[in-house]
């Protein structure tokens, strides 16, 4: 009979961590898989011309997201508008294009597909052959 009252008490215990454990998660607002990029990103959302676009998703506590931004409004980025999307201020934005990785980098057409992006840094050469398109 005390063995029985220890395996309840031991069920009880287990059960009431377990709905505690449960309560406790949090939900990922993002319904895309990690790091996978958005094929429509229309310049007008952020304030540009329906013009080619470089739109750079960031957070200010990234360090790899300010070395990103760096080059590409340096002489890397070819006179192509820059648009940086900081987490903080544009919360929605992020959401809305799924964005879960910063930085997430994208260059789009005038109407807003995507020719080529990124998620963490970006190679030189890379930019260079994805700016050839658009330039």
């Amino acid at each position: 009979m005390v063995r029985l009252l220890i395996a309840l008490t031991l069920i009880l215990i287990s059960v009431s961590i377990a709905l505690i454990v449960e309560r406790r998660k949090v939900e990922n607002p993002f319904s895309v898989k990690r790091n996978q990029l958005p094929t429509l990103v229309p310049p007008q959302d952020f304030g540009l011309e329906p013009e080619a676009a470089i739109i750079v998703f960031t957070e200010s506590t990234c360090r790899s997201c300010s070395a990103v931004v760096a080059l590409l409004r340096g002489p890397a980025g070819a006179n192509v508008v820059v648009a940086e999307v900081e987490y903080g201020e544009n919360l929605d934005l992020h959401r809305k294009y799924g964005i879960d990785t910063v930085p997430t980098t994208v260059l789009v057409e005038g109407d807003g597909n995507v020719i080529d992006g990124w998620t963490g840094k970006i190679e030189v050469g890379e930019l260079a052959r994805a700016l050839a398109l658009v330039v």
